[in-house]
This record gives C-alpha cells, sequence and structure tokens, in this order.
C-alpha cells in the first residue's frame, strides 16, 4: 500500500504518549521512530511533540497534524480497498472528536464497528 510511513509513526507516537512504545508496537527501534518524528518536524517547520521525563504530548500544532494525520491514513486505506477491488463502503470512517479524541466506525460481516482512539495533551 502506498503511504507515507511518517505519519503512522506519529499516530503510535500520539497514542502511546512515548517514543519507545510506539517502537515496540511498529517493530522498530526508538532512534528510527525519533528520526521520522525529526524530519516531520523539520517539514513542517513545527513542533509536534513536548519531551517530558519519559513521555510526551503533543503540542497545539500537534494536535492540528493529528487530525489531518488519521485522515490521510484512512484514505490511503481506502484508497488500498478500492484499488484491490473491494466494495466502495466498506472503508472505515475517522471522526474527530476533538481534545484528542477520535472515533472509527466501519462495517464488518453486516456489523457496525466502533474504535475508539485518544491521545495525551
Amino acid at each position: 500500500m502506498i503511504t507515507d510511513n511518517r505519519l503512522k509513526f506519529f499516530v503510535a507516537v500520539a497514542q502511546s504518549g512515548s517514543f519507545t512504545l510506539a517502537a515496540r508496537k511498529l517493530g522498530c527501534s526508538q532512534p528510527a521512530v525519533s528520526q521520522n518524528i525529526a524530519q516531520l518536524e523539520s517539514e513542517t517547520g513545527c513542533t509536534l511533540f513536548e519531551r517530558g521525563r519519559g513521555s510526551v504530548s503533543l503540542t497545539p500544532s500537534g494536535r492540528i497534524f493529528y487530525a489531518y494525520a488519521g485522515r490521510i491514513l484512512s484514505l490511503y486505506e481506502s484508497m488500498a480497498r478500492e484499488l484491490s477491488g473491494q466494495p466502495a463502503g466498506q472503508e472505515p470512517v475517522l471522526i474527530d472528536l476533538g481534545e484528542g479524541r477520535s472515533a472509527e466506525i466501519s462495517v464488518k460481516d453486516g456489523k457496525i464497528q466502533i474504535g475508539l482512539n485518544s491521545v495525551k495533551y
């Protein structure tokens, strides 16, 4: 699937509140996560995370970036599904609930599934 994996790194850090936990979740090294976040911050010209002792939280710019990153990743998934011939309407819908919360709604086997995500501010 076509994607900018840096967005996956960013979302993983935002949701876990930790570069180390994000690296474990993604199956890569912590320096790889740090490097990808540094690239995003360099390209955007914004600090996306406040770094603390053992944890990170989103800056105001990071909150904006998080909302867009989720939507972009959802669009990548939708594109991949359509290109693979899956029927339209099967892709999850990502809804920004504000205050670092989002919901992913999808239909699987005729049942509605809702996943809730939150990020640390």
